[in-house]
């Protein structure tokens, strides 16, 4: 076993590269439209149509959601996407937010060499890149994937700017870097800030008393002088693509930076799913994240946490001679890790579409796999390692079956734990971004002279009705349900009827709400990912 990664040349890792990179892309070009692409794009246009303009803002965008963002990833993707014709756009959009991705993934295996070995970063990569939660984030989603790029690599380059402090040239590079960085991600979403947290952390504790890389010498003066240095570059970015801090370059970015602290910024307005139960976003339990883990990701990825779990404890001499410092390592990896789950327990967090809005975290989830696999790999000449890697190849041979079928919707997965295919819809939502939503159109026809009255359920309005108009149905009419024949939508947690009192009793999901016969469907695995149902008015 250990042979087998001595044996991967650069050329056969190429291959393999490629390979992976062929897949994605082919995923990527074939998945619909998320819920906000439309949205994040047309407000990159309005950024650089205001920036190039000298100012002329578009009055026609979202005021209430301008404010939010500084739009700096939207505005690069935009200018991308007009490089091609307007026909290619979304799948324009799709291959620069895979492109992003896959950086992330290669990320990963950056801080995995850092902090361990080549073996372990290889196979981080891989374990990342086959979680199908994230694999099926990375071309349709513009927000949280770009959070995740963001986050890694400024942990990487940090640990690059403590090994290299005193070498000028080098940390000016890291330093502009993580500037840039910080700037992109809190351009996403202001929130970002908070999940450096851990890192911000880790940095105070290596100058001063870990030294797993900062030096001995380290110079406070230079490292206080470097942290000015990449706070202009920071807020500099930041500012010239957040339209609305025009006015106040310097009161309106911290008066809503403290505004995401107060009670309202926190009041929840979705529905979640979990495990059976409904809930406001606003109300869901303490433990949302770590259930949605143990349900969505693959039982090999489980198993390896179990056994680490053992391993560190009754093996940790082996750890401790093949790395140095290995427990503050592993302190650094954990505490990021943990850190989504501590802010759900301090903070009134509205949270959905599971595990999405901490997306950033699931790199960090799979180095402790890599860690697992590499020691019995190491260790293969004992019956304990041998018997774990056939456990594991046969596990992993499954998520592989699944990951392929459930093509191009991998973030719908869920493991064998969920129960039965066909009935998972009633524990978790599935296609909550509505990506199947073009699929689903593409497939369904209807007679010419046909009326058509349509209802929306857990989809975008916006999107069904430009969908439809692309396959050549220009009459349809997007009504309220007791107007309509036809539903559309996906498995997304909703209400009964309106809510003043925010009653659990009176939640349910798109498919249980509406009666009726389904007369298009999209189906992966036997479970229904979005439905053009027939129905029977109210």
């Amino acid at each position: 076993m250990k042979n087998f990664f001595n044996n991967i040349n650069k050329k056969k890792e190429n291959l393999i590269i490629f390979l992976l990179f062929s897949f994605a892309s082919y995923c990527a070009l074939t998945i619909g439209s998320s819920w906000d692409e439309d949205f994040h794009l047309n407000q990159g246009k309005v950024i650089l149509d205001y920036l190039f303009s000298f100012g002329n803002i578009d009055t026609e965008l979202d005021v209430d959601h301008r404010k939010n963002y500084s739009a700096i990833y939207w505005s690069i993707s935009y200018l991308i996407t007009k490089i091609f014709p307007l026909k290619y756009e979304l799948q324009i959009s799709h291959m620069v937010n895979l492109l992003f991705s896959l950086s992330t993934i290669f990320g990963l295996s950056k801080i995995s060499k850092e902090f361990f070995n080549k073996k372990v970063a290889k196979l981080s990569f891989l374990i990342l890149f086959f979680y199908p939660v994230f694999f099926g984030h990375m071309a349709m989603n513009p927000k949280d994937t770009i959070l995740a790029f963001s986050h890694i690599w400024i942990s990487y380059l940090i640990i690059r700017y403590l090994k290299h402090q005193n070498n000028s040239q080098k940390k000016q590079k890291y330093i502009f870097l993580i500037g840039i960085l910080s700037a992109i991600g809190t351009g996403i979403q202001m929130v970002f800030i908070g999940s450096l947290l851990p890192i911000i952390i880790f940095v105070i504790l290596d100058i001063n008393y870990l030294k797993i890389f900062s030096t001995s010498k380290f110079n406070f003066k230079k490292f206080f002088l470097d942290l000015i240095k990449c706070f202009l570059i920071f807020y500099s970015i930041l500012i010239l693509f957040w339209v609305d801090a025009h006015d106040n370059i310097i009161i309106f970015p911290f008066k809503y930076l403290f505004g995401t602290l107060s009670s309202d910024y926190w009041t929840g307005w979705s529905y979640n799913l979990l495990n059976g139960e409904y809930y406001y976003s606003d109300q869901i339990p303490k433990i949302y994240l770590f259930i949605n883990f143990f349900f969505k990701s693959p039982e090999y990825l489980l198993l390896t946490y179990v056994v680490f779990s053992y391993i560190i404890f009754k093996k940790q001499k082996f750890f401790k001679q093949k790395f140095k410092e290995f427990n503050k390592k592993i302190f650094f990896i954990l505490s990021i890790i943990l850190f989504p789950n501590i802010v759900l327990l301090l903070l009134p967090y509205p949270i959905y579409d599971g595990m999405r809005l901490f997306l950033w975290a699931i790199p960090y989830l799979c180095i402790i796999p890599g860690l697992t696999i590499y020691y019995f790999i190491e260790n293969f000449k004992s019956f304990n390692s041998k018997f774990f890697i056939t456990i594991f190849l046969i596990l992993f041979s499954f998520l592989l079956f699944n990951f392929i079928q459930l093509t191009p919707y991998q973030y719908t997965y869920l493991n064998l734990f969920a129960g039965k295919n066909e009935y998972k819809y009633k524990k978790f939502e599935n296609d909550y971004w509505g990506t199947s939503t073009a699929e689903l159109i593409k497939n369904s026809s209807f007679k010419d002279k046909e009326k058509m009255n349509f209802a929306i359920c857990g989809m975008n309005d916006d999107l069904v009705k430009k969908l439809f108009k692309q396959k050549g149905y220009y009459g349809i009419k997007i009504v309220d349900p007791d107007m309509a024949n036809y539903i559309i939508m996906t498995n997304r947690a909703t209400e009964l009827r309106k809510n003043t009192n925010k009653s659990k009793k009176n939640l349910t999901n798109c498919f249980n709400k509406y009666k009726g016969k389904d007369i298009f469907t999209v189906k992966r695995q036997g479970l229904v990912l979005s439905s053009i149902r027939k129905i029977n008015n109210f």
